[in-house]
């Protein structure tokens, strides 16, 4: 990046500080912090604040593109080893993502519905109250969950992998639902004319009407498919009924691929090792909410409700005057505060509002034109 951008941008970013409040975290006493520079997300650590005032003048005195603090809160922060730190705990934090180069509306909306599940998991599976969840975008591709219950903060590594692996579904089949029963006088399995009535000594029982957790979703799935399956009214209304309560002979047919789907639409799906480490680490650092991201110049905007928020829209955080920017390598078109912009090709001269200007430049696709 050249010096121009370089210097353009800290400008930028010193002004967002001077003009805006990232808001504390809870027990920010207790919390570690880090900093970044535009190579290196986490270049600085082991700071710690005694308030929120110590840290907006820290932010707005040395500006720095990235700001992150400890899910763990300590007893001695600032200290430079997790020993002499003196671990006390450790929210329940989550980071879903997803791969694209520039910002995608539809890639976005599916993060969105992965978020909303996750939420759906922590609130109806575990008892968790929204009101010890918050929510905020990352500034680049997703959003950030934090749980702040007292009954997860001494929670270790391994008991946090475990709550991933419920919510990833890993390692789930059906054989976690479905179950041969037996029963004392035979049941008849099916009758006709033609052949004579099938016999059996167990049934097939699973999920039902009164399930909760996986139970309950997989039996919701199986629902939706035989709703939107070919098969008669009449065979349908026997398969509800059956499936109610909870018995699930006539549906063995049902396809282990059909199953599988109903899981993938269900589960939450946290990208690779990488964004899996973010819950099992009980000292890891994350992105300050309301901080700026340095690799887009989006800010890390909290979320009030899910359903409604539009990253592209809602985490913008410059304004409108024009820059000119020299773009450096092809781009294709991008979305942002409802305006698309682009395709661009390489040594294209363009005037961009600010914010999209900063985002070309942070994204390494353009420079400041001279």
């Amino acid at each position: 990046m050249e010096v121009d951008t370089k210097v353009f941008l800290a400008k930028r970013f010193k002004d967002y500080y001077i003009r805006n409040t990232a808001e504390p975290p809870q027990r920010i006493e207790q919390r570690e912090f880090g900093f970044g520079t535009l190579e290196e997300k986490i270049k600085f650590r082991h700071r710690s604040f005694k308030n929120g005032r110590e840290l907006q003048n820290y932010l707005q005195r040395e500006t720095p593109f990235y700001i992150s603090y400890s899910a763990a809160y300590y007893e001695f922060p600032e200290n430079k080893t997790m020993k002499e730190k003196s671990w006390l705990g450790a929210d329940l934090v989550f980071d879903l993502d997803a791969e694209m180069p520039l910002l995608d509306e539809k890639i976005l909306e599916a993060v969105r519905r992965q978020t909303t599940n996750l939420l759906e998991f922590l609130v109806d599976d575990f008892d968790l109250s929204m009101n010890d969840i918050s929510i905020n975008f990352s500034g680049s591709k997703g959003y950030h969950i934090h749980c702040r219950d007292e009954k997860v903060l001494k929670l270790s590594g391994d008991a946090r992998r475990e709550i991933v692996d419920y919510v990833t579904a890993t390692g789930m089949d059906r054989k976690c639902f479905l179950r041969e029963e037996e029963v004392q006088n035979g049941i008849v399995f099916s009758k006709s004319e033609k052949r004579s009535p099938r016999i059996r000594s167990s049934i097939l029982v699973g999920p039902n009407k009164d399930s909760t957790g996986w139970p309950k979703r997989i039996y919701e799935g199986v629902l939706d498919y035989i709703e939107n399956s070919k098969m008669s009214a009449e065979k349908k209304n026997k398969l509800l009924e059956s499936l109610e309560k909870g018995f699930w002979e006539g549906v063995e047919g049902f396809r282990e691929k059909s199953f599988d789907k109903i899981i993938e639409n269900y589960a939450v799906r946290l990208t690779g090792d990488t964004d899996k480490m973010v819950t099992l680490d009980t000292s890891r650092l994350i992105r300050l909410p309301d901080s700026l991201h340095g690799g887009t110049g989006l800010k890390a905007a909290r979320v009030k409700d899910i359903s409604s928020f539009n990253p592209q829209f809602d985490a913008i955080a410059f304004g409108e005057s024009e820059v000119k920017v020299r773009t450096t390598s092809d781009i294709d078109s991008f979305k942002l505060k409802d305006k698309r912009y682009g395709p661009y090709k390489v040594g294209e001269q363009a005037s961009l509002p600010e914010y999209a200007a900063v985002y070309l430049m942070l994204k390494d696709k353009a420079e400041l034109a001279r």
